[in-house]
C-alpha cells in the first residue's frame, strides 16, 4: 500500500502513507490535519449526501490537505482496507453499531493500522456521551483546575484536550506503522480522550499514601512571582520566576531584594506564597514597582537579567509578531471565494523531509479515484487491487479468521536517550515509553529541578531507567556520544550554547541513523531563540490568556497546556522520523518549540481571512459557551451539559419544566448531581458529573478506564496517571518506577 518513496523527501516523512479518516469530532480531524501536513495522502469520509455547509475557520484549518468522499461506512471499511491507517473517532456505541472496529478491518484481511479515538472512554457511565470540549473538561477535572475564587468549574475557552487527544491520536498512527515495519504486521491502539486528560492533568493531581499531595492553587489573586503586572503604558507582563533563584533574581534586577525582609515574609520564600500575609504584603510593595515603568522597559530590563517574562498580548499580535514570523509558523493560501486565508503552519520541522500544508480540501467527485497519483485506484472497488508494499514491508497481510498472536509494542527494541528536564521534552519521551521503547533519562547529578515535586516529576518520567551524566564535565561529551552510537532516539531541550559544547548542534554526520529531537520555548531564530520559556509566558505571549478573562484580566491557567501539546507533537515528530528511517536507513534532526506548539493548540482561532467569525472569548468563572452548554451548580456538586441546537435546548428546558435558562439553573440547584444528569439524559440531553477535587482521581469513571496506577515512592505508594495510550493486542508497557538520580548508570555503563 505505501509507494516506494526512497527516492526523494520532497513529500514530507509520511510520503505514500494512506490514511482514511472516520471523524465526528475535533481529536480525529486534528490527527489527519497533522498525518496530512507530514505528508500523508488522508481521505475523510463522511455520510453521503451531506448539504454543505459554509466554510467555517476550523473545518479549513483541520481538514487542510485532504480529500473528501461521501459515502457509506462498508464502503468506508473497504477503502481503509486498501489503507495503511484507519482512524476513527466515534463513541464505543457508535464503533460497535457501525462495525469500525479492528476486528473488522483485519477480517478482511487488511494490514492497516487501526486508530480508535474515543471521545472520552473505553469503558464507564460516561463513555457514550457526543464529543464536546466542555464535557472532555470535566470529566478529566480540567475544569476544577483553571482560577476560581472558589470551588466551581470553569470552562477552558480553547479546546486544548482536544489539541493534544489529535497530536496523541497522530503519534500513536504513526507509531503503530514503524511497529508494522519493524514487525511486519499492524496493530490497533485506542487513544481515548481521558488519555489527553492525563497528559494535560498528570503532574497537577496525584496522591501519596492514599491522601492527595501537590495541587496548584486556584486563587484568582496568583502568587507575586507567578502571575501578571500592569506597566506604566498600560499593557501587562507575566513574570514566570518559578523558583526561589528565580525569584530572588527578578528582586535583584527590580531592586527590590528588601522585600525578602518584610515582617510578612522574614526571609522565606514559602511565605510569598501565603494567601493570607506573604502574598498580599508583596503584592502591595511589587504593583506599584511595575506601575512606574512601560512594559518595553520592563521587558528589557527582565531579560537582560534571565529572568522569565513576557508581554500579555492578543491573539492578534502574536500571530502578527516576530515569533510567528521567525519560525515560520505562519502560512497564507488563496481560497477562490473567501481570499487569502490566514493560519498556522506545519508545527513540527523536520530537517530531511519537511511537511507542507497542501491547500485546502478537496472533494471527490462520484466515480473518481479516492488517492492521488498514477495507482490510485477506482472508488469503492479500490480494496480489490492494491498497490504494492514498500520495500520495507516483509509480511503478507493476515488472511481472514487467522488468529492473532501477541505483537511486541510497536517501539519495542529501540533505545531513546532522554536529556531534558521539566516537563514538555520528558512527556515526550515518556510517550515513546508508553509505545514500548526503551527510554533513558540522563539528569545531572543534582537532579532535574523538577524534582523538587516528586510526584510531578514522576508523571513525566514513567516507564524510564535513569542515569547521572554532568554535562558541564569535559569528559560527558564522550559518553554521551559513546551512548548515542547505540541509541535510535536524542530527545532534549539544551540550549543552543550547551547544544556546541557537547557536538550536538550537528549530529548528522557523526550519528547518521540518529532521531535527533530538540525542543525550544521559542525556536531556534531570533533574538527570543535563546531565552527560556515556561507554560504561563506563552498562554500570555499567544492570546490564550486574553481570551479567557475576555473584557477582565487576563486570566492563566496552571495546566501546562502548551508544554503538554508541544510534548505530543515531539513525539509524533520523533515517531515520523522514525519511520522514514525505517524505509531509507537514514536519520534526521525534528525541531519543536512551545511557541510553535502554543500557535496548533488554537489553529482554529488563529485561522482568519477578511471577514471570519471572531473566535470565542471568555470571562472570570466562564461557565461555558452558551445557555445549555455549560456548567451548572446542583444541590451536592456541578454538571455539565451540551444541549446541542434549539431542539437540544427545548428538550433540556422540557425535562427541568422550566420557562427559561435562568429557571432551569434554579431548578438544577434543588436537584442531586445523579438526579439531574439522568434526568436530562431520558430527554436526550448530553451531561455528566464535574469531576471534583480535591480526589479527582477516585471518580468512578476514572478508576473504571484505568486513569491512575500506583507506584512505590521513598514516601511510600504514589497514585499517578497511568499510560497515554493503549495497545489491546501488545503486552503491556514496562512497569513504571520511581528512580532517583542515576539509580541505573551502573547499568547502563555496563551495557556500553
Amino acid at each position: 500500500m505505501t509507494a516506494d518513496v526512497t527516492a526523494s523527501p520532497a513529500g514530507g516523512p509520511l510520503a505514500g502513507v494512506r490514511v482514511v479518516e472516520i471523524s465526528a469530532g475535533r481529536a480525529g480531524r486534528i490527527a489527519g490535519m497533522l498525518l496530512a501536513d507530514l505528508g500523508a495522502d488522508v481521505v475523510t469520509v463522511a455520510a453521503p449526501g451531506l448539504p454543505p455547509r459554509p466554510p467555517r475557520p476550523a473545518d479549513l484549518c483541520w481538514d487542510r490537505g485532504k480529500r473528501l468522499i461521501g459515502a457509506a461506512d462498508e464502503d468506508a471499511l473497504a477503502l481503509a482496507a486498501a489503507a495503511d491507517v484507519m482512524l476513527v473517532n466515534v463513541t464505543p456505541a457508535e464503533i460497535a453499531a457501525r462495525r469500525l472496529t479492528s476486528e473488522r478491518l483485519h477480517e478482511a484481511g487488511s494490514d492497516a493500522v487501526h486508530v480508535w479515538l474515543p471521545p472520552y472512554g473505553e469503558f464507564g457511565e460516561w463513555r457514550d456521551l457526543p464529543e464536546d470540549p466542555v464535557l472532555l473538561a470535566a470529566l478529566t477535572s480540567l475544569a476544577v483546575h483553571l482560577p476560581a475564587d472558589d470551588a466551581s468549574p470553569v470552562a477552558p475557552v480553547v479546546s486544548t484536550l482536544s489539541s493534544i487527544h489529535g497530536a496523541l491520536g497522530a503519534a500513536a498512527a504513526v507509531a503503530g506503522l514503524v511497529g508494522r515495519s519493524r514487525s511486519g504486521r499492524a496493530q490497533p491502539a485506542v487513544v481515548t480522550g481521558l488519555h489527553a486528560g492525563a497528559a494535560l492533568m498528570g503532574t497537577a493531581f496525584t496522591e501519596i499514601n492514599d491522601e492527595p499531595a501537590f495541587a496548584p492553587s486556584r486563587a484568582i489573586v496568583p502568587a507575586p512571582n507567578w502571575r501578571t503586572y500592569a506597566c506604566a503604558d498600560g499593557k501587562r507582563i507575566f513574570l514566570a520566576t518559578l523558583t526561589p533563584d528565580l525569584f530572588f533574581r527578578a528582586l535583584e534586577a527590580i531592586g527590590r531584594l528588601d522585600i525578602m525582609a518584610l515582617p510578612e515574609v522574614a526571609g522565606d520564600f514559602q511565605s510569598v506564597l501565603d494567601l493570607r500575609r506573604g502574598r498580599p504584603a508583596v503584592t502591595a510593595v511589587l504593583e506599584p514597582e511595575f506601575a512606574a515603568r512601560t512594559s518595553d522597559e520592563w521587558l528589557a530590563l527582565l531579560s537582560a537579567a534571565r529572568v522569565p517574562c513576557a508581554p500579555v498580548q492578543t491573539r492578534a499580535e502574536w500571530f502578527a509578531g516576530p515569533v510567528v514570523a521567525d519560525n515560520g509558523a505562519r502560512i497564507t493560501l488563496r481560497h477562490p471565494a473567501l481570499g487569502d486565508v490566514a493560519m498556522p503552519n506545519v508545527p513540527i520541522d523536520f530537517s530531511v523531509t519537511p511537511g507542507r500544508v497542501r491547500g485546502f480540501a478537496q472533494p471527490v467527485a462520484p466515480g473518481s479515484p479516492p488517492w492521488p497519483g498514477p495507482e490510485a485506484g477506482s472508488w469503492p472497488a479500490e480494496a480489490e487491487s492494491r498497490p504494492a508494499e514498500a520495500e520495507s514491508r516483509s509480511a503478507e497481510p493476515r488472511p481472514a479468521g487467522e488468529a492473532r498472536a501477541a505483537t511486541p509494542l510497536p517501539l519495542d527494541g529501540l533505545l531513546v536517550l532522554d536529556v531534558s528536564s521539566f516537563l514538555a521534552a520528558p512527556l515526550s519521551a515518556t510517550v515513546l515509553a508508553d509505545f514500548g521503547a526503551d527510554v533513558i533519562r540522563v539528569e545531572p547529578s543534582a537532579g532535574d529541578g523538577y524534582r523538587n515535586y516528586p510526584l510531578s516529576f514522576l508523571a513525566v518520567n514513567q516507564r524510564k531507567r535513569g542515569m547521572a551524566l554532568d554535562l558541564g564535565d569535559p569528559a560527558a561529551s564522550e559518553t554521551l556520544h559513546a551512548l548515542l552510537a547505540q541509541a535510535d532516539v536524542l530527545v532534549e531541550n539544551l540550549r543552543p550554547p550547551a547544544r556546541a559544547r557537547l557536538g550536538l548542534a550537528d549530529t548528522a554526520t557523526r550519528h547518521p541513523r540518529l532521531v535527533h529531537c530538540s525542543l525550544s520555548a521559542f525556536g531556534d531564530a531570533g533574538r527570543w531563540a535563546d531565552l527560556p520559556g515556561f507554560d504561563p509566558l506563552l498562554q500570555s505571549m499567544n492570546g490564550m490568556a486574553r481570551a479567557q478573562g475576555g473584557d477582565g484580566d487576563p486570566i492563566v491557567g496552571s495546566a501546562g497546556v502548551n508544554d503538554v501539546t508541544t510534548g505530543a507533537l515531539s513525539a509524533l515528530g520523533v515517531v515520523a522520523a522514525l519511520y522514514w528511517r525505517e524505509r531509507t536507513g537514514r536519520g534526521q534532526r525534528v525541531r519543536t518549540s512551545l511557541a510553535v506548539g502554543s500557535t496548533y493548540t488554537q489553529a482554529a482561532e488563529f485561522t482568519t481571512w477578511d471577514g471570519a467569525p471572531e473566535p470565542p472569548r471568555g470571562h472570570e468563572l466562564f461557565r461555558g459557551p452558551a445557555d445549555g452548554n455549560r456548567y451548572y451548580e446542583c444541590a451536592d456538586g456541578w454538571i455539565a451539559t451540551a444541549a446541542a441546537g434549539e431542539a437540544g435546548r427545548a428538550a433540556m428546558l422540557g425535562a427541568l419544566r422550566a420557562a427559561d435558562f435562568p429557571a432551569a439553573e434554579r431548578a438544577l440547584r434543588d436537584l442531586p448531581v445523579a438526579r439531574a444528569t439522568g434526568l436530562l439524559a431520558r430527554a436526550g440531553v448530553p451531561a455528566c458529573r464535574v469531576v471534583a477535587r480535591p480526589r479527582p482521581l477516585r471518580d468512578p469513571f476514572l478508576e473504571a478506564n484505568g486513569f491512575t496506577h500506583l507506584v512505590p515512592m521513598p514516601q511510600g505508594t504514589g497514585r499517578v496517571v497511568n499510560r497515554h495510550s493503549r495497545w489491546p493486542a501488545a503486552p503491556e508497557p514496562r512497569q513504571s518506577r520511581y528512580f532517583e538520580v542515576g539509580e541505573d548508570t551502573p547499568m547502563v555503563n555496563r551495557a556500553r
